[in-house]
């Protein structure tokens, strides 16, 4: 059931000009990526990066287990039309000492364009993905800016990161549910504490931040069109949901049957969304079946120990 995150991270993608001012480069929380963030961005709230709230920009840092050169090889015209993203350019660059590729995106939204820099690099290990987007009816100076910005970009790992570090929320793992990984602003518990392999069969727990608002304002509606939407389920159904409260907030938590997407298994999935006036939290549990009973009370387990961290 733990299964590769490339094509997850795709989503991520979707997610008067003087020479700009930088900052001091900076490590940004949570991950081992240091860079310069352009003159008026400032640390992201909900994600691994940087911020323009003015001009709707954004910088995001995501960490991937894996091989960049894997990831560059899937980063395809292609493969990006068909997540409705269109790739205007894209050039290898030299980013402090690393192969890198430097891709120029464009995206059609509701809202209007985006465009989008996105950055990757890394190693046979390790597979790093920076995404700046900003509007395209913005200023040409804030895209420039950016771009100049990821080409700065510098990366290692001698120093452990707290995984906590930057996540705005704070969860407590149990005997059966075990710490696993920390891609952007979600973590992810397996049964065995590891990622497993292709075709696994473990019970997976998600729990991170939204990227954008969603409308909350039908939460029963909102959150049964969200688990459609979980990559490793297909077939969703037959609801049964609630209103809780979690961490003091109204929240909307249901389980559903599903299917496996690849196997075609029968699935149990637990979810809870909990809106926070910036967004919604989202907390996810897939397992087997015929292991629900077991499981799911460890899916809310750990959602029961969910606190905001009131500190950031």
């Amino acid at each position: 059931m733990v299964r590769s995150i490339f094509s997850a991270l795709v989503l991520v993608v979707m997610t008067a000009s003087a020479v700009p001012a930088f900052a001091q480069v900076v490590r940004v929380p949570g991950t081992n990526v240091s860079l310069e963030p352009p003159a008026g961005f400032s640390p992201a709230r909900q994600y691994p990066g940087f911020e323009q709230e003015s001009g709707q920009a954004s910088i995001m840092v995501t960490e991937l287990p894996g091989s960049a050169a894997d990831m560059l090889r899937a980063m395809t015209g292609e493969a990006l039309a068909t997540r409705g993203l269109i790739l205007v350019t894209a050039h290898d660059q030299d980013v402090s000492g690393h192969h890198a590729r430097l891709l120029n995106i464009r995206q059609r939204t509701i809202n209007g364009d985006a465009l989008k820099w996105m950055l990757i690099t890394g190693d046979r290990a390790t597979t790093i993905m920076i995404v700046g987007t900003y509007p395209a009816a913005g200023s040409p100076s804030t895209g420039s800016a950016i771009q100049q910005s990821l080409l700065t970009t510098a990366w290692g790992t001698a120093t452990a990161v707290n995984t906590f570090e930057g996540l705005p929320f704070r969860v407590t793992p149990t005997a059966r549910l075990k710490l696993a990984n920390r891609v952007s602003n979600m973590l992810t518990f397996t049964e065995s504490g590891t990622m497993g392999s292709p075709g696994s069969t473990e019970a997976l727990y998600l729990v991170g931040h939204s990227i954008g608002q969603g409308d909350l304002r039908d939460l029963q509606t909102f959150s049964e069109t969200r688990a459609r939407q979980t990559t490793l389920t297909t077939g969703v159904g037959n609801f049964a949901g609630r209103v809780v409260q979690v961490d003091g907030l109204d929240a909307y938590e249901l389980e559903a049957d599903a299917l496996d997407s690849r196997s075609g298994l029968p699935l149990r999935l637990y979810q809870v969304i909990i809106p926070d006036g910036t967004g919604y939290f989202i907390a996810q549990g897939v397992s087997g079946a015929d292991r629900a009973r077991v499981m799911v009370p460890e899916f809310k387990a750990v959602t029961a120990s969910f606190r905001r961290d009131m500190a950031r």
